[in-house]
């Protein structure tokens, strides 16, 4: 058996000193979050980065609102596990490890929605290409394997309190649960175009299908946290229906038709519309994520119990 490779004292002090670090991106992402929504300025009329057609609806209002949301979000959770670290909480090596592991499944889509800024010329960077591919090995490789091999070692194990501690497996499917919430809150911004069996719904349908699938998700957060069974049988036929939806409504429109459909400015739609893209890599990227929450959900099938009584 392998031996940690911090003894209990160093370890306990690696503990504060990720706890202090995570307190402080906390509040500093906290900081940011309002500080962000001045970039609405930035685009108006008159401002630095104005072009015609600016407004709800196109790809840089949307993507400043997804800003704001994982700012709060982040903010959120970091103080959290900062918390969690310094006053040692028995459940913050599962939260963390829940944390990193959803960071590492799911990172990646989630850096691809932000990788066309590289492109757009207020900020435009050299080697976007590179750029991308350092951040994926440090950010979604190196540091999130370094941490688990941290929280891993038995002396780290052994300084967080006793208690009751919910699975790994319990915190991640919560937090899969509240990243679609975060993304269905941002489609919104997306004419609300919702993928339904071969056709996007758009504007009013598109929403009111995007509040519904937020609903549930709500309900699936509930349903796992009192061991509901049939919030999971739930839960696993809206993934599938939404994943055979998604392709088939990929596979029936190219990606030239959902941009248009999108219906961003000018200055939008030349940079989109001329990116190396095809409805087959939307498929792929989807797909891939639709699976991925599904197998996360099939794993999670023994925390759920025909009872309320709570898993032991």
């Amino acid at each position: 058996m392998k031996s940690d490779l911090l003894n209990k004292k160093s370890s306990g002090i690696a503990i504060k000193i990720l706890g202090v670090i995570q307190v402080l991106i906390g509040l500093f992402t906290l900081t940011l979050a309002p500080l962000e929504i001045y970039s609405f300025y930035l685009f108006r009329e008159g401002g630095r980065f104005y072009y015609e057609g600016f407004g709800v609806g196109t790809f840089l209002y949307g993507l400043i609102v997804a800003q704001i949301i994982a700012y709060y979000f982040i903010g959120a959770l970091f103080l959290t596990i900062g918390y969690a670290h310094l006053e040692l909480k028995s459940w913050a090596v599962n939260f963390s490890k829940a944390c990193i592991w959803a960071w590492i499944l799911f990172g990646l889509p989630v850096a691809v929605f932000f990788f066309p800024l590289l492109t757009m010329k207020e900020i435009e960077v050299q080697q976007p290409v590179l750029l991308a591919l350092l951040f994926v090995l440090v950010f979604i490789v190196l540091i999130p394997f370094a941490l688990l091999a941290f929280y891993s070692q038995k002396n780290v194990k052994e300084l967080f309190k006793d208690g009751r501690v919910p699975a790994v497996g319990e915190f991640l499917l919560i937090l899969v649960y509240a990243m679609y919430i975060l993304f269905f809150h941002v489609m919104l911004f997306y004419r609300g175009i919702f993928p339904f069996f071969g056709i996007f719904l758009a504007g009013f349908s598109g929403i009111v299908c995007y509040v519904g699938s937020i609903l549930l998700a709500l309900l699936f957060i509930y349903g796992l946290l009192h061991r509901k069974l049939w919030t999971w049988i739930l839960s696993v036929s809206f993934f599938v229906i939404l994943l055979i939806s998604t392709v088939i409504t990929l596979i029936q429109n190219h990606y030239s038709e959902i941009i248009e459909l999108l219906n961003f400015p000018k200055l939008e739609y030349d940079i989109f519309i001329k990116l190396p893209v095809k409805s087959s890599y939307l498929i792929v990227i989807l797909s891939g994520v639709l699976i991925l929450t599904l197998v996360i959900i099939f794993k999670s099938r023994k925390l759920f119990r025909k009872s309320n009584m709570p898993v032991p």
